[in-house]
């Protein structure tokens, strides 16, 4: 992945850090993740280098 960066827990993750942002359905890179109170589920992502995030879209 560009940047060293790896999906760790999360649906699809091949298609989740691609960087394909014009050809997606719901059969090739659309994702959902389900977000639950206790935070079992969701998306994880790990960076390829220390950072900090200011925006996420």
């Amino acid at each position: 992945m560009k940047y060293g960066a790896q999906v760790v827990k999360g649906e699809l993750k091949s298609a989740l850090l691609d960087g394909d942002t014009q050809n997606y359905d719901l059969d090739h890179g659309f994702s959902r993740h389900p977000i639950d109170d206790d935070c079992r589920s969701g998306i994880e992502i790990k960076l390829g280098q220390p950072s900090i995030i200011n925006h996420i879209r």
